[in-house]
Formats: C-alpha cells, structure tokens, sequence
C-alpha cells in the first residue's frame, strides 16, 4: 500500500472505505485509535504489554484470549502491539484458523499438531539452525508414530524426497506441513493420526514441548521467544465445537511451553456452551467503540469516540472532500453503527455508493443505516425479537442460546468498562423491535 493515496471523492472513497481489507500496523490507513480511547472502555496494548512485562514471566508462559466481535480490528490492533513487543524479543507465529483447520471438525490434537508445524515452518523459512537429533526425532515421530510407514512413504514421495536422503529442517517443514493439511480432510491419514494422537494427550504434548524447547534454545542467542497467535478463531461459525476443542482442555493447552494467544468471541465469555472463557483463560476485551457509556441517551455519540472515529476516517480520505458536512456525518455513522468497526466502515462506503460523485450528505447515512437494517435484522428470530427488549432496558444479556445468538451475529454488542450490553442501533432502530416493545409491554 505504499502507493496508497487518500480519497478525495465520493468514487474513491468507496474503495478507500473496503471494510474487509486487512491493514497492519505499517499500512497508511492504520489508525492508532487506542490513543483517543479511554483504557477502561477500549484498549489493546496496555492490557497485552502487561502480560508480557511480568517480571517473573517464564518463558512459554503467558497465555490470553482476545474477546471481540468480528470485524473489530483484533487483528490489526494485536499486531500493533505485538510489533511494540520486539524490543522484549517476542516473536509471534501467527495461526490463521479459518485456513489452518478443518471448520467443521477441530479437536485439541488438532491445535497442537498445528502449533508444531507452523513452528517448524517458522524456523526454515528464517534460516534458524535447529538441533539435528531434535529434527530428526520430529521427523521419525510424524513418520513412524503418528502415521504408518505405508501413509509417511506416500508423503515423502509426494514431495520428492525421503528420510533415507536424510533429514534436516527444510525437510522436515515440508513433511510436517503434508502431515498437518491432511488434518483439514476427511481422509485414512487424518484417521490415523487422530487415533495415535489422542490416545495420550500429555505424550503429544510431551513430544511438542521437546520441538518448543529446541526452538526456543535456537531463538536464545536472538534473545527471542515464540508467541503462537490462533488467529480467526472467532469466526468458526460452531461455537460449541471451539469449546471442546479449546475452551475445555485450557489446562492441556496452557502445558505447552510457548507463549499462546487466542482470537475469541464476545459469546464464548458471556454466553458460553461449556466453559467460560475468563475461567479458561486471561482475557483481553476488545469491545465496541464506547461512542456512550452505560445509562447514556442512545442519540449520545461520546467525544472521546467521535475524536478516535475521525482519526479512523482522516486516515482513508480527506473528509472535507467526501463529505458535505464532515462533523455531521462522523457523529452520524458513529451513532449508526454503534462503534462497530467494520459497520462503521459499511455504512460509510453504502453511502459513498448512493451518493457519487457528488459529496455525501446525511441523507445518503440514512439511507445506508436502512441498508445495513435489511442485512442485519433478518438474522433475528421470533424469540431474539422478545429478548431484545428486557436487553436494551437492561444492558444485560443471559446464558442463552438466543442471546449467543445475537452476539454471534452483532445484533447485540459488547461494550466494556463494566461490561454491557445493548441492541445494534439499526436493530434498535427498526420497526421489529418497536412491535416486540408494545408485544412485552401488552404482555405484562
């Protein structure tokens, strides 16, 4: 994006305004919003450097989830402050788990297997000597224990080499990633190696940790340590199923020796299936923007918020340029969205569509506040509509599988400071929920 250039109209600004795009922390349109953001309501950094900072921290130890809804920037504001943990020497090894694992059937092997891999990759693709009877033990551990010696001469063939060529690090992160994508398909080496592997959790641990501390004694003369970060772990639509496979093993995973942190959502904390995840783990709040704070009018848009939502917007476009009334138009899709990132970031683009090429006026936010409405509230059910209202009068929800439901779905959004909750604005906002309010209001 070196060549990025910010919007100066409406047709550039619907581009500019991508809601999906993914921006790290070198990117010209990140925005360091943490720093307009009050700590208590909305912060990353200070919480994730606190962790690392411990002064009795040992190494492979901390280990954290990251709780937000999608579309929040967790990923972007995590890699932000995992970039200000360099000069502690934390090297993070980032696990994309929309790709890296079957979405419909994860179990705890699954993870750990993952974890080695990507280790091994890591350490080849940055040309990090590991010790050569720890590669080779890996090596005959997939080959030999974890598959059959038919299934792993298959494997070598497929990548034009074998353990009698011998074996080094190259190899090995070529083997081990065959080994660790058949584990996304419903095939006989994914058979196998579950049936090997959960036969002894603690050995596969075991058999990991000696891979961990072999990486972790290559890393030492760098003065680094790994940090493992289950990236869109969030997104995997079966809740249930990220509970058993993460959630109820917390203890068997926090066994291994590397420092581990895990993208979670709003649901799996205060909806759970299982376990909770503050009793699974340390817990990192990653909430909507507070653009007001519990017992605020709802029309109410907070300047610490508005200032944070502006330096958002600054960072993709000119907004005197974009918008006919740019102070308008910031309080305007700040109180639309609710302080949900990425709405904020779809409501400003639908209604850059509706306006172009002239300037957006707030009509055309309007408008695109009835846009975001179509798509959102059909994802309420008869029985969400009834519990949206005690919800909002209460800016509380329930362990009930309407309420997860809701929270999967950003009908409901989070908020922190003390923890609260109230309807999306275009949920609130729509005639559904004014027919369910006079429905609980006839009914008592």
């Amino acid at each position: 994006m070196d060549d990025f250039a910010r919007a100066r109209s409406s047709t550039e600004a619907f581009w500019a305004f991508d809601p999906f795009a993914v921006v790290v922390p070198d990117d010209p349109r990140f925005a360091d919003i943490e720093k307009d953001l009050p700590r208590e309501h909305f912060g990353v950094a200070a919480p994730v450097h606190r962790y690392f900072n411990d002064p009795a921290r040992k190494r492979g130890s901390v280990k954290f989830a990251v709780i937000g809804h999608q579309g929040m920037g967790k990923t972007t504001l995590l890699r932000k402050a995992m970039a200000d943990l360099r000069p502690l020497g934390i090297m993070p090894v980032y696990i994309d788990a929309l790709t890296a694992f079957d979405q419909g059937d994860l179990l705890l092997p699954d993870l750990i297997l993952v974890v080695a891999r990507e280790v091994i990759s890591v350490l080849s693709d940055q040309g990090i000597a590991l010790d050569a009877a720890i590669v080779d033990a890996t090596y005959h551990w997939f080959a030999d224990e974890l598959l059959t010696r038919t299934y792993a001469t298959q494997i070598e063939a497929s990548i034009g080499t074998g353990a009698q060529a011998g074996v080094d690090l190259p190899l090995l992160a070529k083997f081990s990633g065959r080994f660790a994508a058949s584990l996304k398909t419903d095939n006989e080496y994914r058979k196998v190696i579950r049936q090997h592997a959960v036969r002894d959790v603690n050995e596969l641990i075991r058999r990991v940790n000696i891979l961990l501390d072999g990486a972790h004694a290559a890393l030492a003369g760098r003065s680094q340590q790994l940090c493992v970060v289950f990236d869109n772990l969030e997104k995997l639509i079966d809740r249930d199923m990220v509970a058993k496979a993460v959630l109820a093993p917390a203890q068997e995973l926090r066994g291994l020796r590397v420092h581990m942190v895990l993208f979670l959502h709003p649901a799996d904390d205060y909806a759970p299936t299982h376990v909770a995840a503050s009793q699974a783990y340390d817990v990192v709040n990653i909430p909507s923007l507070p653009v007001r704070f519990k017992g605020d009018p709802v029309d109410l848009v907070r300047p610490e918020a508005a200032r944070a939502i502006r330096r958002l917007l600054e960072a993709r476009v000119v907004l005197d340029d974009v918008f006919a009334e740019p102070d308008r138009a910031l309080t305007l899709l700040a109180a639309t969205s609710g302080g949900h990132i990425r709405d904020l970031l779809r409501l400003a683009r639908r209604a850059t569509e509706l306006a172009e090429p002239r300037k957006v006026e707030l009509e055309h936010i309007e408008a695109a506040g009835r846009w975001l409405s179509g798509h959102r509230t059909p994802l309420m059910t008869a029985e969400d509509w009834r519990r949206a209202v005690p919800i909002h009068r209460t800016h509380a929800i329930q362990n009930s599988a309407a309420d997860a439901h809701m929270l999967l779905h950003s009908c409901v959004l989070f908020y922190d400071g003390e923890p609260w909750w109230d309807l999306h604005p275009v949920v609130r906002n729509d005639p559904g929920f004014a027919r369910a309010q006079l429905e609980v209001d006839a009914s008592e």
